[in-house]
């Protein structure tokens, strides 16, 4: 730990502090982006799914297969939105190791 200085420490989580800013503007473009997906699919579903004549198996699976891109892309868009979100979840632990570790250095600048 003698290698950190307090100066390190604070640039350290000023650093982290705008990756969170950052992150945080990621997870809602994230969240639109996963939203919108959703919305596409289901509206792509129930067109495909009206469009077909039959029984509902019938109608369900061809709508199931006409759409599977946009199940992909909404499932994919989800994916990133709990990515991002998991992401932030790490940097506000890394800040708090970094609060953590404040009043050790300076404890131990304290003492040299």
């Amino acid at each position: 730990m003698s290698n950190l200085t307090p100066l390190d420490i604070i640039e350290n989580l000023t650093r982290i502090s705008k990756d969170i800013d950052s992150k945080t503007d990621e997870i809602s473009a994230a969240d639109k982006k996963a939203v919108t997906a959703r919305v596409a699919h289901k509206v792509a579903y129930a067109r495909a799914f009206l469009s077909v004549e039959g029984s509902m198996d019938i109608r369900r699976y061809t709508a199931d297969l006409e759409t599977a891109d946009t199940l992909l892309a909404s499932e994919l868009a989800d994916q990133e939105h709990r990515a991002a979100v998991s992401s932030i979840r790490a940097l506000r632990d890394r800040l708090e190791v970094g609060r953590s570790l404040g009043p050790l250095v300076r404890l131990e600048w304290g003492q040299s």
